[in-house]
């Protein structure tokens, strides 16, 4: 739901399928009020849901050809709970009048013929109240906001530190590069704000717990020994033979061709443990399959480069941003478990980093994502964990402010 622009003065919505009963109430209060009027509920709904109006306050006669009072509030009580609602009725209707006040359908009902002083007060008290419930909303959601952005820093910043105490080579890099790659991706920013908007007040004294029982489960499930222990001497991995076996599990899993691979090469190996690369590849691919619409695929691409390193590019066309954001560490919704795919996703980028090799996540562009992978011909020999340095901190952290304001340049 839209803030109400406080810059603008606030309209009331009169309906009554009496023309003359509109007309009156418009001469009574025009000079006033802005006051818009419809002689149906259906007219009446139009107006609000238009999305064209500043409407405050609606009032509406209970007694109209097709559709009732209650029924027209009811309605914008479900789409527009911020706009005050009144009826207004006879006696002979008086009794689901105050039925629609006991269910909160309505704020009062005003009885016919009307008294113009009392409904004149009444119409003050219900525009005050809007007003001073519309500036609570608005200072309400300011703070939450700010809330909200804290807590994703404190996030970004944990898994930073996070990145220090792993036992794989390379941790630190490997997490500096998949936070910012998560911060490049401008499509996300719009489902993240939401995510954090639908967020309850009650629930927020809960979040700094949740965020550390989580964060400590994210480390537990980051600590998979197998993919950071040393590989066997003169172990070897066809990288071809195993992406195909890789995707016939996936295509069988879903009854459809959804992985397809290409290869310059019948066959390309690296020094490394086969169930390492297995392992990689699966939690690459399993949930970059996802990703792409309905009847799109998820295209894999090996080769080599120069250097004889194995390359592997994974391109999803048709993407759908919020599918791939469910596979992001960074931004999985607060109080809410990290999705194992999403796990899987960054063990996998921190297998790769252990090998000696490196990922990259271009910004989606037109719906089409891409991961680069890189792997070493023969992987790096074990080093001892490094800090994550304080000037990748203050660059994550200065990307993070670009974000949050819309303006951070995926270009750069």
């Amino acid at each position: 739901m839209d803030s109400f622009p406080i810059d603008q003065p606030v309209e009331i919505l009169i309906v009554d399928d009496e023309p003359q009963a509109v007309k009156y109430f418009k001469k009574a209060f025009g000079t006033k009020y802005d006051v818009l009027t419809a002689t149906s509920a259906d007219e009446a709904e139009a107006l609000v849901l238009s999305g064209n109006h500043n409407i405050g306050l609606v009032i509406t006669d209970q007694r109209m050809p097709g559709r009732s009072g209650v029924s027209l509030l009811n309605r914008i009580r479900s789409e527009r709970p911020d706009i005050i609602r009144m009826l207004t009725t006879a006696y002979a209707d008086l009794d689901s009048a105050i039925d629609a006040v006991n269910k909160g359908e309505i704020l009062r009902y005003i009885s016919k013929p009307w008294d113009l002083r009392v409904l004149e007060a009444e119409i003050d008290q219900a525009i005050t109240f809007f007003l001073l419930k519309n500036e609570y909303d608005m200072l309400l959601r300011d703070k939450l906001s700010a809330l909200h952005r804290t807590l994703l820093r404190d996030r970004m910043n944990g898994l930073a530190v996070m990145a220090g105490t792993l036992p794989y080579n390379n941790a630190p890099l490997t997490m500096y590069h998949y936070l910012k790659d998560a911060l490049a991706e401008p499509c996300w920013r719009s489902i993240v704000r939401k995510q954090w908007s639908q967020l309850r007040v009650q629930d927020h004294w809960r979040i700094p717990v949740d965020e550390t029982k989580r964060a400590i489960s994210l480390t537990e499930d980051l600590m998979d020994r197998a993919l950071f222990a040393n590989n066997d001497a003169g172990a070897t991995a066809d990288i071809v033979a195993i992406a195909n076996a890789c995707a016939d599990s996936i295509n069988e899993e879903h009854g459809e061709n959804h992985v397809r691979i290409l290869s310059d090469a019948a066959s390309i190996v690296v020094g490394t443990s086969p169930f390492v690369v297995q392992s990689i590849l699966q939690r690459l691919m399993e949930p970059a399959s996802r990703w792409a619409a309905p009847g799109s695929i998820l295209q894999v691409n090996l080769s080599r480069n120069d250097q004889g390193e194995a390359t592997i590019h994974l391109e999803t066309r048709n993407c759908e941003p919020g599918k791939a954001l469910q596979d992001s560490v960074l931004f999985t919704p607060a109080m809410q478990v990290t999705p194992q795919h999403a796990s899987d996703l960054l063990k996998a980028a921190l297998a790769i980093g252990h090998l000696g090799g490196s990922i990259s996540s271009p910004p989606m562009q037109n719906g089409y994502k891409q991961i680069h992978v890189i792997l070493p011909v023969k992987p790096v020999q074990h080093s001892e964990p490094s800090v994550f340095p304080a000037e990748w901190i203050e660059d994550l952290s200065s990307d993070y402010e670009k974000w949050v304001l819309g303006s951070l340049d995926i270009a750069a």
